[in-house]
């Protein structure tokens, strides 16, 4: 049954809670997880047959369940920024790329990527409007990124854009490579709240209300994660992470390690350093 708040599916990644989810509103999916995790999906849609799967981004724990869910609902339709829409209709190079990073454990992680015909495709480049829908372009975490307004609702779904945060601790950005880019997220921050949004729905993890508090809170760790990144290496940022979480949330290690599992502390650094070293050689200090 439709209400006015949307429904986070916990997609229990790994069997471990409050990491991961997927959103289910209006006849939608927003961002159903990885493919490993699809039964979650399934099990909470029960008889409903959904009309659209949004896609904020394409990364395997927001996009790799899409496939196999067309494979079920071969009439949905799935909304996907242009930058990344030839990836979901052939995923052979992201995935081999990916395999490169994460080896043996790919499999373990995200489970198969299946890919979607290019008939279900809905190619977004920002700026759409459907329905109760509104599309914007919001790249920072990934030049594919898009948020998207629920406006009957007044609800946001952000993505990676308003970051991880778990139980109304802080929040901080998911930084993995190749394209990192703190002045263009501060931008997409800035593009939500012009929504003026009542209520953000995002993967890592859930709703919250203080929309306002949330994306202050973003803006600061931000600048904050990219200056830190600056100045020590992968090991040295994990660390620094974890004693900020411990800092912000009283010592809570069953939260710090929640957080750990919603964004890997160790995969933190290198998306930002990439930024740096780029910044570098186009002569920017």
């Amino acid at each position: 049954m439709q209400t006015d708040v949307p429904e986070t599916v916990d997609l229990f990644h790994f069997d471990q809670p409050g990491a991961i989810a997927t959103h289910l509103f209006d006849g939608a999916i927003i961002d159903p997880g990885a493919e490993k995790t699809v039964d979650r999906v399934l099990d909470a849609l029960g008889d409903e047959i959904p009309q659209a799967i949004l896609l904020t981004h394409i990364h395997f724990d927001h996009a790799g369940a899409t496939g196999r869910l067309v494979e079920k609902y071969p009439e949905v339709e799935v909304w996907v920024h242009e930058a990344g829409a030839k990836h979901m209709i052939d995923p052979t190079r992201l995935v081999d790329s990916a395999r490169k990073v994460f080896g043996e454990h790919f499999d373990l992680m995200w489970g198969e990527v299946v890919p979607v015909p290019e008939e279900n495709i809905r190619i977004l480049a920002g700026g759409e409007s459907d329905g109760p829908w509104r599309v914007e372009y919001t790249p920072g975490h990934a030049k594919h990124h898009v948020c998207y307004f629920h406006q009957p609702s007044r609800t946001a779904f952000t993505g990676d854009v308003t970051g991880v945060r778990i139980d109304g601790g802080p929040a901080f950005p998911p930084t993995p490579p190749p394209d990192i880019d703190p002045e263009l997220w501060h931008q997409s921050l800035d593009t939500v709240a012009a929504w003026n949004p009542e209520r953000i729905a995002f993967q890592h993890f859930g709703q919250s209300t203080d929309v306002g508090e949330q994306i202050e809170m973003m803006h600061e760790s931000l600048d904050l994660f990219a200056e830190t990144a600056r100045r020590t290496d992968a090991e040295g940022m994990a660390a620094w992470i974890r004693e900020w979480l411990g800092e912000k949330t009283g010592g809570d290690q069953e939260q710090i390690d929640t957080y750990w599992r919603a964004g890997p502390f160790e995969g933190m650094w290198s998306g930002l350093a990439r930024y740096w070293q780029l910044r570098e050689a186009a002569g920017n200090s």
